[in-house]
């Protein structure tokens, strides 16, 4: 019994070096494979005109790693105008935890980890960075990582013609469940399950910004998306912004809180649309614009049109802005300081974002804070079809005049002294070409004051114009105009024709003071003004007419 024990102890361990030895030779093997084929994928790369180079590779079975040390590929320059090429550069590649079975049975690459440290990517438009099929057939393969880790990853893409950089991103990167195909009868496909992206910088040189973010998270498989802590900061001055751009334009700077949204989807496959059930950001936005410079003329489309235009399907249930504040400040073509105005307290809602369909519409509901003061709401709905009109319609509250002094003293050397705006209500419809509506004024005591405009006064300081301020006071502005006054005293026409060069905000702005001018016959007195000044030029043009007939005739009888 004993010898027949003794037997079955020897078969057993006999068996078992047996198979240890096999999974050793076996994973020894496969290893040598994996790295003969790491060469021949170097090789088919070689072939379709890329250079590759890399310091050292060593495949290590007994601690499951592969290691590749200074890796380089780049391709050679196919212009003149860009002295350097399009490269990839990686310190150190590591793969942990390979998995053999997938390797032998599916020609699938299948890691635990993968680690890139220090990557640099320089590419530029209409990249050359392409494979000729012969390569592509090489390098068919399947790649699977449990998680990639890239530390300090830089990438630039390039202007072709100069190569300029267009666009220049570092961050640190984490991809979890990474799946990726490279077949020559299909299309590139790839997965994730979760995407993250610490402490990464943007740099937009064209564009003068550089854009700093925290983290950012995209969980493919809860279907969200996070931003934590965006900053937009330019990379100029307010005057020198606007200099270096040569025009007026607008220089945003922003602080981010936060970006939100869930039930997120995406599809690239036939059509590429992305969805969201909710989004949801807090900011605070402030704006500048110098209005000494020349105006370029740019097209800017109505928001819809934008949405429609664009060159994806975006499907949002609900886009929420929470607690949030804008601040506009501009440098009038004639004055010496810049002014502003700002809202606080900003809370919007805008549903049904869809640039799919043609029917319906898009709603925006929002209120704010005028100047840390008067309460303000505004409801705006947008038409999918183009052919109908957008309106909107919105109150001012409890708001204290002299408040806008700060933007209008600035541009007009008008100043109120005195005033509370007890209630403003407008209702106007709008398209491409022009706006349409009513302005409800009910407020009481306004008083203001015009100052001077010769440079003497502005050299002195701010000086009081007498007897403009009286005719302002008395004949063109009432000092109240409230539940007294019958209601067509208080209500005013809108209607603008919209400069399709200029935003939205410009266009509504717009279209109110309109309204106001209507209140006060500013508009009819404008008119009237014109049409004197128009038969002046008449009368002036018959004068100059007989005079020359005179001259005409009198050298002829000469």
């Amino acid at each position: 019994m004993a010898i027949k024990n003794k037997y079955k102890a020897i078969i057993i361990i006999l068996l078992i070096s047996l198979v240890t030895a096999g999974f050793i030779w076996v994973r020894s093997y496969v290893f040598s494979k994996l790295g003969l084929a790491i060469n021949r994928k170097i090789e088919s790369l070689k072939v379709s005109g890329f250079n590759v180079k890399y310091d050292s590779l060593s495949v290590d079975w007994k601690k499951n790693i592969v290691e590749i040390h200074g890796l380089l590929l780049d391709k050679n320059p196919y212009d003149t105008a860009c002295v350097n090429p399009e490269f990839i550069s990686i310190a150190k590649v590591r793969a942990d935890g390979i998995r053999l079975f997938p390797l032998i049975l599916s020609n699938t690459l299948d890691f635990e980890e993968l680690y890139l440290e220090t990557p640099r990517v320089a590419m530029r438009e209409n990249s050359m960075f392409r494979l000729d099929s012969a390569a592509q057939r090489e390098i068919e393969f399947v790649l699977k990582v449990d998680r990639v880790l890239i530390k300090e990853a830089n990438l630039q893409y390039t202007d072709s013609l100069d190569c300029e950089v267009i666009t220049a991103l570092q961050s640190n990167i984490s991809i979890d469940g990474l799946q990726m195909e490279f077949r020559i009868d299909k299309k590139f496909e790839y997965t994730a399950d979760k995407v993250m992206l610490d402490s990464s910088e943007v740099h937009l040189p064209r564009a003068f910004y550089t854009l700093w973010v925290k983290e950012t998270t995209l969980d493919f498989s809860d279907e969200k998306l996070s931003i934590d802590s965006l900053k937009i900061v330019p990379d100029f001055g307010n005057v020198e912004f606007g200099r270096r751009r040569g025009y007026e334009v607008d220089r945003f700077e922003a602080i981010i809180p936060y970006i939100k949204a869930t039930n997120l989807s995406f599809s690239f496959l036939d059509s590429t649309w992305v969805k969201a059930e909710l989004a949801e950001v807090r900011f605070f936005l402030k704006v500048f614009r110098d209005k000494r410079l020349p105006f370029k003329k740019i097209p800017k489309p109505l928001p819809v049109d934008a949405i429609q235009d664009l060159p994806f399907g975006l499907l949002i249930d609900s886009l929420r802005i929470i607690k949030s504040y804008v601040q506009y400040d501009e440098f009038p073509e004639e004055g010496s300081d810049a002014g502003g105005v700002y809202f606080d307290n900003l809370y919007a809602v805008l549903s049904n974002i869809n640039n799919t369909v043609a029917d319906g519409h898009a709603q925006l509901r929002a209120n704010a804070s005028l100047m840390g003061h008067g309460n303000i709401e505004v409801s705006v709905t947008f038409p999918f079809n183009r052919d109908q009109r957008s309106s909107i319609s919105g109150s001012l509250h409890d708001f204290p005049i002299e408040k806008i002094n700060p933007m209008l003293t600035p541009s007009t050397n008008i100043k109120v002294t005195s005033g509370i705006m007890h209630k403003l209500t407008f209702n106007f419809w709008f398209n491409a070409i022009r706006s349409d509506g009513e302005i409800e004024l009910n407020y009481e005591d306004l008083k203001l004051v015009i100052y001077k405009e010769d440079d003497e006064s502005k050299e002195a300081g701010p000086q009081k114009d007498n007897l403009k301020t009286f005719i302002l006071n008395t004949f063109v502005f009432r000092k109240n105009m409230d539940e007294k006054l019958p209601e067509e005293k208080r209500t005013g026409t809108v209607m603008y024709e919209r400069d399709d060069n200029r935003s939205i905000f410009n266009f509504w702005v717009k279209s109110l003071l309109s309204g106001i001018k209507s209140a006060y016959n500013l508009d009819k007195m404008a008119e009237k003004k014109d049409e004197r000044e128009s038969k002046k030029e008449e009368r002036l043009a018959k004068r100059l007419e007989r005079k020359q007939k005179k001259a005409v005739k009198k050298r002829d009888r000469g």
